[in-house]
């Protein structure tokens, strides 16, 4: 869920649908949602059987952009008074299941992907001011640090404070990974791989110099001071949360 103006933005994984939630003044619902429905399968059998919309998330441009792990698709949509309209979708490799993105003030947009076990990296079609209904995949880095580990199933991707380094979380191998960035943003390079402080960590948050993140089936939320470096570094002992899948700021 993504708040945006006057919407909340959902993604339904179970449905492969985008929603726009319109919301009042007071921060309430205030009508019916607008629903963008998805399409589409790939090679992965038992996640890929149809559209699963993982993320929803407003592009720098304005636009609405949407992660579909089952059909492996970056969808892009643009706002309107009746809700959303597609304004265009990018491919990414078959069978990879892009999960959640993030972007890079240098314009870039990184994808963690579920099923590949890496980040991809793509920029948009001629630059950021053309916006981000088209996007082209400019590269890709494995997910972890270490090829020996097992990838199990790749989760979070957290952009660093300062836009040097990239976090990204591994369920299964439950480790933290610090990516630094290079190239101008266009270029990931794995620094250390970081146990996550518990079992299954299914989100991470990035404040300032502090990661948190959340390890959903050992019930708890480990603290990470981030070295200068960019290598998160355990901060204290883990707090005792019953299933956390989300960190967010209080507001």
């Amino acid at each position: 869920m993504t708040p945006r103006g006057g919407h909340l933005l959902v993604a339904d994984y179970g449905s492969g649908t985008v929603r726009a939630v319109p919301l009042g003044p007071d921060g309430g619902f205030a009508g019916e949602p607008v629903v963008a429905r998805g399409h589409g399968t790939g090679p992965v059998t038992d996640r890929q059987e149809g559209p699963h919309a993982h993320m929803a998330v407003t592009a720098p441009d304005g636009l609405v952009l949407a992660a579909d792990l089952g059909a492996d698709l970056i969808r892009a949509f643009r706002p309107t008074d009746g809700g959303l309209s597609l304004a265009g979708e990018t491919p990414v490799p078959a069978g990879c299941g892009p999960r959640h993105l993030v972007f890079h003030p240098s314009g870039h947009v990184y994808v963690i992907t579920e099923l590949a076990g890496t980040v991809l990296v793509l920029r948009p079609v001629g630059g950021p001011e053309n916006g981000y209904a088209a996007l082209e995949l400019v590269g890709d880095s494995p997910a972890l640090a270490d090829p020996d580990v097992d990838l199990a199933q790749c989760a979070a991707i957290k952009l660093g404070a300062d836009g040097r380094f990239l976090y990204t979380s591994t369920r299964g191998a439950d480790v933290v990974t610090a990516h630094r960035i290079v190239a101008d943003g266009a270029r990931l390079e794995p620094v250390a791989d970081v146990p996550s402080g518990g079992a299954w960590p299914r989100d991470l948050h990035v404040d300032g110099e502090w990661l948190h993140a959340a390890n959903e089936r050992s019930g708890t939320i480990a603290t990470f001071r981030i070295g200068a470096d960019g290598v998160p570094v355990p901060s204290g002992e883990p707090v005792e949360v019953p299933s956390p899948v989300c960190v967010v700021p209080a507001l």
